[in-house]
């Protein structure tokens, strides 16, 4: 059984950096980006330092889905709470239709959006090539970490949320 303290994502708010920069990544040079993380812009990070990382970050996935199941959208779209207020309001047919509609529009929008993160997940890179040590290997990109150094080709697919230098 897992303790809270277990889950190196504990507390982790989606978008942000667990170790937070002088500033945002995009605002700063390649030279400041490289020094605040502690990388090296020949030999790339040392794998004992990447498994460090990738341990205190977690992978860097979209994460696992059970896939889209459209008896749950319906449910969540007709447990909304303004939903349920209409509902115990609704003396009419128009209100009906309002429902109605809300719930359907709601519906296709959300199967729209679990449809498109499953075509991501199944675009996303399954290897990536770095620098570690100063050579270079190919690692699951779920292995990558901040402060690797990705060895890119023309046509490769990035495999992470990198920055060009």
């Amino acid at each position: 059984m897992k303790k809270k303290g277990d889950d190196p994502l504990a507390g982790h708010v989606s978008g942000q950096s667990n170790k937070p920069l002088s500033r945002p990544l995009h605002s700063l040079t390649f030279n400041d980006v490289v020094k605040e993380l502690e990388s090296d812009e020949i030999n790339g990070l040392h794998t004992a330092v990447a498994k460090q990382r990738l341990d205190e970050f977690g992978p860097n996935d979209l994460g696992e889905a059970d896939g889209v199941s459209p008896v749950k959208i319906i449910i969540a779209q007709i447990a909304n709470a303004m939903t349920l207020v209409l509902i115990m309001a609704m003396a009419g047919g128009v209100i009906t239709f309002v429902i109605l509609l809300n719930v359907i529009v709601g519906f296709f929008r959300e199967y729209s959006a679990e449809k498109t993160m499953d075509s991501l997940r199944s675009l996303s890179s399954p290897t990536a090539s770095v620098v570690r040590d100063g050579k270079s290997s190919v690692i699951p990109s779920g292995d990558i970490v901040p402060g690797d150094l990705i060895e890119l080709k023309t046509g490769d697919i990035i495999p992470a949320d990198a920055r060009y230098a």
